[in-house]
């Protein structure tokens, strides 16, 4: 009898516990997705036309989660369509998110950071030998405890503000305005003396960023040199042009960075030959640069007493070693 009485009493529970479950069916409808598109506008970013933009999408409300890639290729019409369209574009679970968007046809860039605010780009240390493209050892450089980077490539970049998707029923739209991430440097120097003895010539410039935030445009903390080629104009000219993040991420509170630019000279009897000016003032001077994605440096190079190269009437030309160099005053 007990046993029956215990079997009953089982029996009856397992029946409640199936009374009370509710069977439902699986749900196969994806309308619980929100969609957005993307609008860029380049008003800020003139004539610029890359080959491919990357999107990248944080959650605002979590932002330990992984990001959410897009890519897309320029179309024949212009335009970097993401996603599916038939499906109305980008989907994302409703949330709150902030967008960063920048051009992926880039070979020098790296990226690091893991939220909108952090995102940084930078480029790898170099050498003033890598970057002057002159294959002499123990170059010298203007601050010995800065390192050497790469010239950036032509960076764009954009993002949008926090923006809330609750509604299934509509497409968001992401206005993304693009600025340059880059700013260009022109430098030309006239008057240099004895320039068709030299075959190999280069610059660096010191003081510079050594990266910036992709979202807003801010420097990076702390500097860097970049190294550049020049190229002769005429019989005593030289010219060079390279990019750069930026300089002096407070100079409008008046903090600004020292700037030596280094001008490297070889000539036809292996003599090594460098000359460093202190280009600060043409740097900071508003009315000079107005422009602070558009710096230009004009010197006077007849204080650069390149020598006439020593060739004896064997045609023989010596290997100099070491680098002989001086520091001058600039001539605006």
């Amino acid at each position: 009898m007990k046993h029956f009485t215990s079997y009953l009493f089982l029996f009856t529970s397992c029946l409640l516990l199936l009374t009370s479950c509710e069977y439902k069916e699986l749900c196969y409808d994806h309308n619980h997705w929100t969609h957005a598109s993307v609008d860029y506008d380049w008003t800020r970013a003139t004539g610029a036309q890359p080959k491919g933009m990357t999107l990248d999408i944080y959650n605002a409300a979590k932002p330990e989660t992984d990001v959410i890639k897009y890519q897309a290729a320029r179309t024949e019409t212009g335009l970097y369509i993401f996603g599916n369209v038939a499906e109305g574009g980008i989907r994302l679970n409703p949330g709150t998110y902030q967008a960063v968007s920048y051009n992926y046809d880039t070979e020098t860039i790296r990226y690091r950071g893991e939220t909108a605010s952090n995102f940084e780009a930078y480029t790898r240390v170099s050498s003033v030998e890598e970057g002057t493209k002159l294959t002499r050892s123990r170059m010298p450089r203007a601050v010995p405890e800065e390192d050497v980077i790469l010239e950036p490539d032509s960076l764009w970049a954009g993002a949008t503000d926090t923006i809330k998707m609750a509604s299934v029923d509509s497409v968001y739209v992401m206005d993304i305005a693009l600025e340059p991430r880059f700013a260009e440097v022109d430098i030309t120097i006239t008057n240099v003396p004895n320039l068709q003895y030299t075959g190999q010539y280069g610059a660096a410039l010191s003081g510079l960023a050594s990266s910036i935030y992709m979202a807003d445009g801010t420097l990076g903390e702390g500097t860097a040199t970049i190294a550049f080629p020049c190229e002769k104009q005429g019989t005593s000219t030289l010219y060079a042009k390279f990019r750069m993040f930026g300089h002096c991420p407070h100079q409008d509170d008046g903090l600004t960075n020292t700037h030596l630019l280094t001008v490297y000279f070889i000539l036809a009897d292996g003599q090594k030959w460098y000359y460093t000016i202190d280009v600060s003032n043409q740097m900071h001077d508003k009315i000079l640069n107005p422009d602070h994605l558009h710096i230009h440096l004009n010197l006077d190079g007849s204080t650069m007493p390149v020598p006439k190269p020593i060739v004896n009437g064997s045609g023989f030309k010596p290997t100099v070693d070491d680098w002989t160099g001086e520091n001058i005053d600039v001539t605006m």
